[in-house]
């Protein structure tokens, strides 16, 4: 497929440059898609890789945090439990030595009272051997609920988007004009403040080289408008397809044949936590629309703006 206006030895020509994002040229299998719905990477990670404490538990879902964190008080009050058994319950007192399965649950959850300085005063340590421990149990408990204590804040205080993308991208008729337009929109779920968006759109498709072998390739589709100061309602993003454009006179057949994908990446910056934000996702064939357009999303109500975002995915077919 020859693109209209591109010259591939010399660069673009009267359009934007041939991009990519980073993928390279080699991934030309039958792939479902290069970026996932939710801006997530379709590649599976295998062999050496490095795991870092810090990283992951901030980047894992809260699901497996709660289950981590979990896992590990009882796991160190388990540890200590069976430390204070081996010492010998006798020196805790307030606990009479019995089956070691009672011994140790009392010892578990003394070592519980001392890990999260409760210490209800019903069981005390007695003798250098004991105390030692529970001097140990107590320093561990502190340091533990301190480093949580950081990871919980660090989770909710990291910047998280939650802009939303229709679920289709239409091909619909640029206006009043002849020419025809890709088009999706966006739009805030929250009620933060997200100023300076920028949306970057790139094209992806598989074609032969010169030398007859399948290359990946990439181009930055112009928009209409690339970029906005305010996101107060939504944001329909619209490339016009104009004889400059990639996908000029392309029917719905020629992108599954060239197994193309539209990847979009938006930034902007969030006022609630005063960082950057960066949000990727991509449409396939299967989730373009032709011959359709999107249905409105806001209308008046009492002298104010009604923005209905569950309509954001709403479209009909034309006729």
């Amino acid at each position: 497929m020859n693109i209209p206006g591109f010259n591939r030895k010399s660069g673009s020509k009267g359009g934007p440059e041939l991009q990519d994002p980073g993928f390279g040229t080699q991934i030309t299998h039958s792939a479902d898609r290069l970026i996932n719905k939710d801006g997530s990477y379709n590649i599976i990670r295998e062999g050496q890789q490095v795991w870092t404490a810090y990283q992951s538990l901030i980047e894992m879902s809260w699901s497996h945090f709660f289950l981590y964190v979990v896992l590990y008080y009882l796991a160190v009050n388990f540890l200590f439990g069976i430390g204070f058994v081996l010492i010998g319950v006798e020196k805790l007192s307030g606990v009479i030595a019995n089956h070691w399965v009672d011994d140790l649950a009392e010892a578990f959850f003394f070592s519980v009272q001392t890990f999260t300085t409760v210490g209800y005063g019903a069981v005390n340590p007695q003798g250098i051997a004991a105390n030692l421990l529970a001097s140990a149990d107590a320093l561990v408990g502190l340091i533990s609920t301190a480093l949580a204590t950081g990871l919980f804040f660090a989770r909710f205080s990291k910047a998280q988007s939650q802009l939303i993308f229709s679920k289709d991208a239409l091909i619909s008729p640029y206006r009043d004009s002849e020419h025809l337009s890709f088009q999706f929109r966006i739009a805030n779920l929250r009620n933060s403040r997200i100023i300076n968006l920028r949306a970057s759109v790139i094209l992806s498709w598989v074609e032969d080289d010169e030398m007859g072998n399948a290359t990946r390739r990439f181009f930055t589709l112009p928009l209409e408008r690339d970029q906005v100061s305010l996101l107060p309602l939504n944001w329909t993003i619209v490339h016009v397809i104009d004889k400059k454009s990639p996908i000029l006179n392309w029917e719905p057949q020629d992108f599954t044949r060239q197994q193309a994908e539209v990847i979009i990446f938006i930034e902007g910056f969030d006022e609630s936590f005063g960082q950057r934000i960066h949000v990727s996702s991509s449409y396939t064939c299967r989730e373009i629309r032709w011959n359709a357009r999107y249905l409105p999303m806001y209308y008046p109500r009492s002298g104010k703006t009604v923005l209905n975002l569950d309509a954001i995915h709403e479209f009909e077919f034309l006729p």
